[in-house]
């Protein structure tokens, strides 16, 4: 059930020194990066379009307008169910930017505040993104969070649900 809490996402923390040479670390920065884990691949796109299905949720709860990172996943040669859970993008100050499953971001809106009405098309657009990307799968699962995307980006992961990170390389 849907509730408790004010929606939010994209906690900030340090993490202390990104530089692993003397010129410090290569920024690659904002676009595509990939990545593969169990047979399925993804592209993360930074920044990524938002999906109608939260858009709508959000407008609807008038809650703060999250920024949209997109991981397209590809599972069709996959060996397990593939739950993207969050981007992390560190930065060259050393800095992580973490964008959380756009389930969880709807999950911490408070429905109880709303018409029936409107918390129920909340708790459908909910219902439509929380399943995993399957074996013989292939969709487009949404990221958000509240803090912008920084440019001056050196490492991007992928977190599924069970907390495993995934490098991704730029594209």
């Amino acid at each position: 059930m849907l509730g408790g809490c004010a929606a939010g996402g994209g906690p900030v923390e340090p993490v202390g020194s990104a530089s692993s040479t003397p010129s410090g670390p290569v920024v690659s920065g904002l676009g595509s990066y990939s990545y593969d884990v169990a047979g399925a691949s993804g592209v993360v796109t930074l920044p990524g379009t938002s999906d109608p299905a939260v858009a709508g949720a959000v407008a609807l709860a008038k809650a703060p307008k999250p920024v949209y990172v997109t991981v397209a996943v590809d599972n069709r040669n996959g060996q397990a169910d593939q739950v993207p859970s969050a981007v992390t993008v560190y930065t060259v100050a050393g800095t992580k930017v973490i964008y959380e499953s756009a389930a969880k971001y709807l999950n911490a809106i408070d429905t109880s505040k709303m018409s029936i009405e409107d918390g129920n098309k909340v708790i459908a657009a909910y219902n439509k993104i929380n399943d995993p990307v399957t074996i013989g799968e292939s969709r487009t699962v949404t990221m958000v969070g509240t803090e912008p995307l920084p440019e001056d980006i050196v490492r991007v992961t992928v977190s599924d649900a069970y907390g495993d990170e995934t490098e991704a390389t730029k594209k």
